[in-house]
């Protein structure tokens, strides 16, 4: 009995470690700073943040807090907002501009979207489908 316990836990150490181990891939290729996305991954373009201008993080929080924080920013011309979604599930959240600035654009889980504010004037942002998760953006 005691021999067919061990041929047992033998096999069953056997599967576990020929499961962790793959096949080999082959070299892996130098970063070029390029980066394909992975199968059934959709990629996201991140605005470079360059220029003068300061920084407003917003962030899109999820239940059981969920809002944008802050709800309003006054800013300068030049000064950069960069979006944050604290939203791991999908779908994401989708950010919405009244005024047409962005295109409604999709915020991945921690992937900031930034923009760049070049005119002065009020703005509103809102999550599509949740208008009441929304920010006035008062640029000066």
């Amino acid at each position: 009995m005691r021999g067919k316990i061990f041929v047992l836990i033998l096999l069953f150490v056997f599967l576990v470690a020929s499961g962790c181990a793959g096949k080999d891939a082959g070299t892996v290729p130098k970063d070029n700073n390029t980066s394909a996305p992975q199968a059934g991954m959709t990629e996201q373009k991140v605005n470079a943040i360059s220029g003068p201008g300061e920084v407003h993080i917003v962030r899109l929080k999820y239940p059981p807090q969920y809002g944008m924080v802050p709800t309003s920013l006054d800013i300068k011309t030049g000064d950069i907002v960069s979006w944050w979604s604290e939203k791991k599930q999908k779908p994401d959240y989708v950010l919405v501009s009244k005024e047409g600035l962005i295109p409604d654009t999709a915020l991945d889980y921690s992937v900031p979207f930034n923009y760049t504010f070049s005119s002065a004037g009020s703005y509103l942002f809102s999550v599509k489908d949740i208008p009441e998760m929304n920010i006035t953006v008062t640029v000066k």
